[in-house]
Formats: structure tokens, sequence, C-alpha cells
């Protein structure tokens, strides 16, 4: 016999409004659909604000690197800094060092050392610690949709974030299929290295669209051999712009007449770079040589509190310098490459702007990410059963 019902949630990342709405994404079999609100920040900020429904000053996640030199986590790691730079630069090596630094700290998180320089490490926190996904996994210890559902007792199957693509959609099916949950969320995460590779207008993020449909009409298919209501919902956690220019901003702080670690401390993500001052004179000398800057501006407390970013002990910067859209920071923590796309930009610029479509008539309309969680909830029927503190 079917089991009732089941709701599935398949997060694309970076599929944004606007390509979902280009290229007419699963328009019969999900006709409920619309731009959504993404997070200012990167998925590391907007993936616990979708599990959570909160704003990141709550949840206390934003950037991955944070100038903590009395809290840092890797303080007495000496050997990364022996590396001589032709290797440290190499992505390859990279990742190797990151694994070895991964297991030292034992964080079970999303955790990526990126282009971080490793002199730098001994005066950085890394603020995804734990897996969100898993219990406590929230830098502010709140509950998340996860939380809820084992405090509910209500069966459900998650993707391994770990894993591609091809696994996790093959994992979803097989519990569908075997395991009758009551609800599945799915990681789809492959467009979003794409789109930092390819751009926007790419014939290859054309037929990545077609295959998600593809996979997503197979995978209701199969739900509805065996529930008799299937609700779907597919979603983002943000778009992706297409790159027009580079900017060498840490070059342009680097020739001013101050000290890096006595003056000032930046760390440069690929679309903003952000500050804690040291002394007066250096947060006057910085502000001034960037008021003008024709790639970028400072963000006001008021435009950070608007977007939940004010975080009262400013513990992720004490200024942020903002990127314009298609502007990359380039070179940067994050990376030395060029690329053709990014996230990250103002949220309310068009190709920012997230994506959600649904089967269900029923589900609470998600206006932003923080609302997916509501959404989902009473679509699974949650708020009928409690949740979690």
């Amino acid at each position: 016999m079917k089991k009732k019902s089941i709701t599935i949630a398949v997060f694309i990342d970076a599929l944004g409004w606007r390509l979902a709405r280009d290229h007419q994404f699963l328009i019969s079999e999900l006709p409920r659909r619309g731009p959504l609100a993404t997070t200012f920040g990167y998925s590391s900020t907007c993936d616990p604000t979708i599990i959570s429904g909160l704003k990141p000053r709550d949840h206390g996640h934003f950037a991955f690197f944070t100038y903590d030199p009395v809290h840092s986590p890797f303080k007495k790691l000496w050997w990364p800094k022996l590396l001589p730079e032709f290797l440290a630069r190499r992505g390859r090596i990279r990742r190797w060092v990151s694994r070895l630094v991964r297991h030292h700290v034992g964080y079970t998180g999303y955790f990526q050392l990126y282009n971080t320089p490793f002199n730098l490490l001994s005066q950085l926190d890394y603020t995804e610690k734990k897996d969100l996904y898993q219990p406590n996994g929230l830098n502010g210890g709140q509950s998340t949709l996860f939380d809820d559902l084992r405090f509910a007792n209500v069966s459900y199957h998650l993707s391994n974030w770990r894993l591609n693509e091809q696994t996790n959609l093959a994992a979803a099916k097989r519990a569908i299929t075997s395991d009758n949950p009551e609800f599945a969320y799915i990681f789809l995460a492959q467009l979003d290295a794409i789109l930092h590779a390819e751009g926007t207008s790419s014939s290859i993020v054309t037929e990545k669209i077609h295959w998600y449909e593809e996979q997503v009409r197979e995978l209701l298919k199969v739900a509805k051999l065996h529930y008799e209501d299937v609700r779907l919902l597919v979603f983002s956690d943000h778009g992706m712009t297409d790159i027009h220019k580079e900017c060498p901003l840490m070059h342009t702080i680097e020739a001013l007449p101050l000290q890096f670690g006595k003056d000032y401390f930046a760390v440069y993500d690929s679309t903003m770079a952000r500050f804690w001052f040291l002394n007066s004179s250096a947060e006057k000398t910085i502000v001034a040589a960037l008021q003008s800057h024709p790639d970028g501006r400072w963000l006001t407390d008021e435009t950070l509190a608007g977007w939940g970013c004010d975080f009262p002990d400013r513990r992720y910067g004490h200024r942020y310098f903002l990127m314009n859209p298609g502007v990359l920071l380039n070179p940067s923590f994050m990376g030395r490459t060029p690329l053709a796309g990014m996230h990250g930009f103002d949220p309310a610029h068009e190709d920012s702007v997230a994506f959600f479509a649904t089967n269900d008539f029923n589900m609470a309309t998600p206006k932003g990410l923080e609302d997916l969680r509501g959404a989902l909830s009473h679509s699974i029927g949650l708020t009928n059963l409690g949740l979690a503190a």
C-alpha cells in the first residue's frame, strides 16, 4: 500500500531566479514559483539561514574566517608555514593541507582553507566547526528544521552534502522506495561550480539545468509510485553574477603607509574586504583610501542591519567594503584564479536573487531564505506536532 504523503525538498546550489525563469525550469511540474530573497554573504551564510529560519546576526554564521588571535584554533599549527610558495599556491596542495588541518582540529562542518595565507592562520578563527545538519550544529545554539524532525519523531532522508549529485540522487530514490520517509532533503551542488567556471550564458549551464529537470522528474515519478501525495519544493540559496572586471584591492591596501597585523587586519573574500582596525589612524586612512573607489562601496551599519548581518560584537569585521556586482576581488583569500561567475554581491541585485518552485499550493509562500524552514514545516505537518526548543 502507498504511504499517505511525502514532502521532497531539492536544494540546487546557485540556481538563481533569473536562470530558472529564463529556462522555464520545471514549469509544468512546479507551477507555483517565484523569486526568493537571498541573504548577504556566501553559502556559509545562506545554508544556516535556510535550516534555522533566522537572520545571520541570530544564528551566528557569516563568513568562514574571522580575525581572532586569542581564540585561534590554529596557533600551534606551524608546519603549513614551512611549505615553499610555489607549493603553497597549488590548489591540490592546499586541498590536501585543508584535509590534514580539519583532522587536526576535529571539525565536522565544511572546511576549506582556500587561498588563505598559511602564515596568518594563527590569527584566524574558523566559524563552521560543526556539521550544520546535526544536533547543536549552529554557532548560536538554536534548533534547525532537522532538530524539529528529530524532536517530532518524523522519519526523513537527508543527503550527505559531502557526496556528489549522482550518489545523493540514487540514495534518495532508494530511501523513497524502501524506507518510506515522510520528508526528503536532497543536495545538488554542482551547478555552483559550473557557473563559477563558465558564467551564466554557457551551453554547459543549459545542459546542466536540463539534466536537473530530468533528474527531478524521475525522482517525482519514483515518489508517486510509493505515495498518494507527493509535495515537491525546489529552491536555491542564491543566484550567480557574471564577472566583467577584476579588482586587485589587496594591493591597493598594501600600498598604504600601514602595517598589516599592527595597524589593521583584513580578510579578503571574493566580493568583499572585511577590516579590523587596530588603531584609529588606520581606520581613517583605509576608509579614506576607498571612499571614492569606482569598484565598490563601504557598507553602512544601517545597510548591514537591514540585511540581518549587524553582528553586535562585530565579530566578522569592523567595516565591510563590498564590490559592485560583476567585479571580482582578485587575488583574495579565496583564490587567485579568474572566474566567470561569482555570488556574494548586493543581495537585492537581480542576479543574486534565489528561486523557489513547488507543486504544493497549500505551502506557505516563502519570501526569503529565512522563510523556507516555516514553509517546509507547514508542508510536512510539523506545525501540528510541535517544534524543538
